[in-house]
């Protein structure tokens, strides 16, 4: 029995033990890390749902209700350069609604200096890193400066990145929310929430991000209600109600683009109430979590979670969350795994005439093959918008054969109605068939095309989107 005794007392003592060494940890002093500051601007915006004005993932009308109303006025956090709030940081496409990525390594201090640019109070409460009560960023009975800045305001927060605000043993960064809280629920939903990675100590690059990482996405879930509190909607009605992802609606959230190899990482959350219950699932692939294969990611509100996935699949997937009503509502959206070594074009596009002002639109056409060419199957299509595509049903005159790596000059049949809203002409191969018989096919639809904006500077696409009806 004594025996007994003394190994109860030993296992006692080395639980206690484990357990005061990793609250020590948790919260020792760290090594002095870095300052990083912030400028960012609480301001109104008018935001579009779907600014393609399409159901982008099969290129239809935007179903009933949700093209009525596709445009509101929502209050955002805003990165400036400087104290000065004069010049607005570029962000990436696919933050969307968010606001600025906050990032910090175990060990360092956050500054941001916050400006409220609304007619309104707001704040921000950050979840994760280390405050104290001056720089919670919340509304109690106090009236500390920091919890509900006026309009015209200013204030600025000091956070610090202790070893609980880090990832997991083992994992290299993770993330967390920050949002407004004088009142959560209306700021939320009105647009004013944000993400913050934390790296682990030693694992992070000069900007903050993770080392081992070559691509970061942060996506939020969540059901933006634009008619909350207006007692005249209909009991179970999805008016005003719009199931987004970082803002957007029906495949419109645009940039989820990863090159053949790269390690990515996936930051997930959630917010909203009782209806935003999410479960994030990838098409084509899987992600790692915490050591486990996954390729469903559940989430509630104010959850977040860091995946990572090898993106070694190249194609356009879906990306969406798998409650069902969330997916009709039109919470989905495309990510495209770009291949390291995509085919050799058997074709090149050269000089073309388009915005020209001719009746007839020509262009060069190079065959780049050491085979002559017998035959070759053309597709045009048209850019009305940067998220809208319509087919032009006209045939190319083509002098075939075409010899390897001769030139000609090709010309359209027929003219194109309205050529002043056309904002760039999309041209590739469907089929190329060889005089010995073989025959190239596109692997998917745009390969090896070219395109010819009528703004010479404009940003090129990567990704297709997809057709609306053919234009006559």
């Amino acid at each position: 029995m004594a025996n007994c005794k003394r190994l109860i007392a030993t296992l006692l003592g080395i639980f206690l033990f484990s357990s005061a060494a990793a609250a020590f940890a948790q919260h020792a002093p760290l090594p002095k890390g870095r300052v990083r500051e912030y400028y960012i601007a609480a301001e109104q915006v008018e935001w579009d749902y779907a600014p393609s004005g399409l159901e982008l993932m099969h290129g239809a009308e935007l179903p009933y209700p949700y093209g009525l109303h596709r445009r509101w006025t929502k209050t955002r956090y805003v990165e400036y350069t400087d104290g000065t709030f004069s010049q607005r940081k570029p962000q990436p496409e696919w933050l969307g609604i968010l606001g600025p990525i906050i990032r910090a390594e175990v060990g360092d201090t956050v500054v941001v200096h916050f400006r409220n640019l609304t007619s309104g109070y707001h704040s921000i409460h950050v979840h994760g890193l280390r405050y104290d009560k001056a720089n919670e960023g919340a509304v109690y009975s106090n009236n500390l400066p920091g919890i509900a800045v006026p309009p015209n305001g200013n204030f600025t927060y000091h956070w610090f990145a202790d070893a609980g605000s880090g990832p997991p043993a083992g994992e290299s960064s993770r993330l967390w929310l920050y949002h407004g809280h004088v009142n959560e629920p209306e700021e939320t939903n009105a647009g004013l929430i944000g993400p913050v990675i934390v790296t682990a100590r030693g694992r992070a690059k000069a900007d903050g991000s993770p080392a081992d990482i070559d691509r970061e996405f942060v996506v939020l879930f969540m059901v933006f209600d634009q008619l909350k509190g207006d007692e005249t909607r209909p009991a179970n009605s999805e008016d005003g109600l719009y199931h987004a992802m970082n803002g957007y609606i029906f495949s419109n959230l645009p940039g989820l683009v990863m090159n053949e190899g790269e390690r990515v990482r996936w930051y997930l959350a959630a917010m909203g109430n009782e209806r935003d219950i999410h479960a994030a699932h990838w098409h084509g692939k899987t992600v790692r979590r915490h050591g486990r294969s996954e390729d469903v990611i559940p989430l509630v509100p104010a959850e977040t979670e860091t995946v990572t996935m090898l993106a070694d699949n190249p194609g356009t997937w879906m990306f969406q969350c798998h409650v069902d009503d969330h997916l009709e509502a039109g919470m989905m959206a495309t990510y495209r795994i770009q291949p390291a070594h995509p085919r050799s074009c058997p074709v090149q596009f050269g000089n073309a005439n388009f915005w020209a002002g001719n009746p007839s639109l020509r262009l060069e056409l190079k065959n780049r093959t050491a085979k002559p060419i017998k035959k070759i199957l053309l597709e045009s299509d048209i850019l009305v918008g940067l998220d809208r595509l319509n087919n032009v049903q006209n045939d190319w005159s083509i002098p075939l054969p075409l010899i390897s790596q001769q030139s000609a000059n090709i010309q359209m049949t027929g003219q194109i109605p309205h050529p002043e809203s056309i904002l760039g002409w999309v041209i590739y191969p469907q089929s190329v068939v060889f005089t010995d018989g073989s025959q190239w096919t596109p692997q998917e639809r745009g390969e090896c095309m070219r395109i010819y904006w009528r703004d010479k500077n404009h940003q090129d696409l990567r990704i297709l989107p997809p057709l609306e009806m053919p234009m006559q």
